[in-house]
């Protein structure tokens, strides 16, 4: 009714004076009929008691219906809100701040300990027992830094912080003033006393330099009791560095060995593929008499190890990982260190991998005599790369994806540690864990896997997730702030819109039309 336009209404004053102003022709028009109807309704002081009344509901539901639909849609996302918050735990699932692998590996730690043992005795105790050593009494270093690296994860950084800022009157005192104090000041204090400690171990050259929190005695031990590992170590790094020159003797590392596994001694890639090769009847070929090739004992999985740390055996990734990986099973399975669940995966593997039959023929066509090669194996590794491709065989991926995961686990931990590791790993998956867990721990993985084992691994299992909120809580949340939404963007839109426009519009003559009909019209 109030949007009919006159057709014949074609030169109106007032219409005309708005049109020029910038208002379309029907904008104008609705804009001249509103002033009227307003200059034409009586005022409230004029109109009549039941007029007033009926005009006055009008206007609060003409004036009230936005902001009334705003609270509205605002109350119905709280109710929803509140409710979701309900079926998730509370606001405090989801404010507290979620721990980390590292925080959950430290809790599972402390929470280790026995009742009623200190951490920082139990830590000496075994930094002791690892400078006692072997059977021969030689200090196990290895053992002793994984366990010295691991104190402060045991014994708590902030117990070991405030006990060297305590003074006389002892570290209880010394927390109860800090605490007195902001609790972002005690933070402060305590982690920069906790890094300069650590920077004062490295400052005095301790390794690691956690240890400048165990007594002085325990790192003047260790420094006279580390000569035979220092050897040993000297020893591995110029084998491993240097071409695989000669051979390395695991029995000379102390505690690395275990039981009696037979030969302990280390080759190197060519020279294991060489024994290997001509200790089976079935892959000898001519070359192999040679007095400078040691006797061995027929064993298909260390001929497939050796082909792929030599080089021989291609598999997708990078070479070096994949060598350095082949390399540390090798070690750990004639250092009797080798899980037997994993031996027999990788048994199963390999034997898919490729046939053994076919690492002779490759040797030969590259020209590659095992004599010589055995007394060679640095010109003739250039020579015998890549000579069998097996990078498209069913288990090639899982392979070289377990390899590489053993050359990470070496990389952060070191050789003889990764060695020792592989005695916890029973799988792929658990070599997986191993893997981010020495991302974790670094040095002192070795004691983390003494004294947790598997339960390690529970650090790494992805956090428990929130109980699901109802559908109809949700989609009742969704659109209580849809709803929401829409009103302020209506808001926005009227406010942003000039007056001219605005009494212009539609509902604007819609109410100048009703509240002339309720007060009535001026005589």
């Amino acid at each position: 009714m109030t949007d009919t336009v006159d057709a014949a209404e074609t030169s109106i004053p007032g219409a005309d004076a708005w049109q020029r102003v910038g208002l379309t022709r029907r904008e104008a028009l609705r804009r001249e009929r509103h002033d009227r109807l307003r200059a034409e309704t009586l005022s409230p002081w004029e109109a009549r008691l039941p007029g007033i009344a009926v005009w006055l509901v009008w206007r609060a539901f003409y004036k009230g219906l936005q902001p009334l639909w705003l609270l509205a849609s605002l109350a119905a996302a709280g109710w929803f809100g509140v409710q979701m918050l309900a079926q998730t735990g509370g606001l405090a699932a989801h404010v507290a701040p979620q721990p980390g692998e590292a925080e959950r590996l430290g809790a599972l730690i402390r929470e280790a300990v026995p009742a009623g043992e200190d951490a920082r005795t139990l830590w000496q105790g075994r930094l002791e027992d690892a400078l006692r050593g072997d059977e021969r009494r030689r200090a196990d270093i290895d053992r002793f830094r994984s366990w010295a690296a691991l104190g402060p994860m045991l014994i708590g950084p902030d117990r070991l912080a405030l006990e060297a800022m305590a003074g006389p009157a002892g570290p209880r005192a010394l927390d109860a003033r800090l605490r007195a104090g902001p609790a972002w000041q005690r933070r402060q204090q305590l982690d920069t006393a906790f890094a300069e400690e650590l920077a004062r171990g490295a400052v005095l050259d301790l390794d690691p330099p956690a240890l400048i929190f165990a007594p002085e005695m325990l790192a003047r031990r260790q420094s006279a009791r580390q000569f035979a590992w220092a050897v040993a170590r000297t020893s591995a790094d110029g084998f491993f560095q240097g071409d695989y020159r000669g051979q390395f003797e695991m029995r000379s590392v102390p505690a690395l060995v275990v039981g009696n596994p037979g030969d302990t001694r280390l080759y190197g890639g060519v020279r294991h593929l060489v024994i290997q090769l001509c200790a089976d009847p079935a892959t000898r070929m001519a070359g192999c008499d040679s007095a400078i090739i040691p006797p061995a004992r027929a064993d298909r999985l260390s001929l497939v190890l050796a082909g792929i740390e030599s080089g021989l055996i291609e598999l997708p990734g990078r070479d070096h990982g994949l060598r350095s990986g082949a390399e540390i099973l090798t070690a750990a399975r004639r250092a009797g260190r080798l899980h037997p669940q994993l031996e027999a995966w990788l048994e199963a593997e390999l034997a898919s991998l490729v046939s053994v039959e076919d690492i002779g023929p490759a040797l030969a066509r590259a020209g590659v005599r095992p004599d010589v090669g055995f007394a060679a194996p640095g010109r003739m590794a250039s020579r015998i790369a890549d000579g069998i491709d097996a990078r498209t065989a069913p288990s090639a991926v899982a392979v070289a994806s377990a390899l590489e995961r053993v050359a990470q686990v070496r990389a952060r931990t070191s050789s003889f540690e990764a060695i020792r590791l592989m005695a916890h790993v029973s799988g792929p998956a658990a070599l997986e864990d191993l893997q981010r867990l020495a991302g974790l721990s670094g040095l002192s993985t070795l004691a983390v896997m003494e004294f947790l084992g598997d339960a390690a691994f529970q650090a790494l299992a992805p956090l428990p997730p929130r109980p699901e909120v109802e559908p109809r809580v949700r989609q009742g949340l969704i659109a209580a702030l849809v709803s929401a939404a829409l009103v302020l963007l209506l808001t926005l839109i009227r406010l942003a819109t000039p007056d001219r426009l605005r009494r212009a519009s539609r509902t604007s003559l819609t109410d100048a039309w009703i509240s002339r009909l309720l007060l009535g019209r001026k005589l």
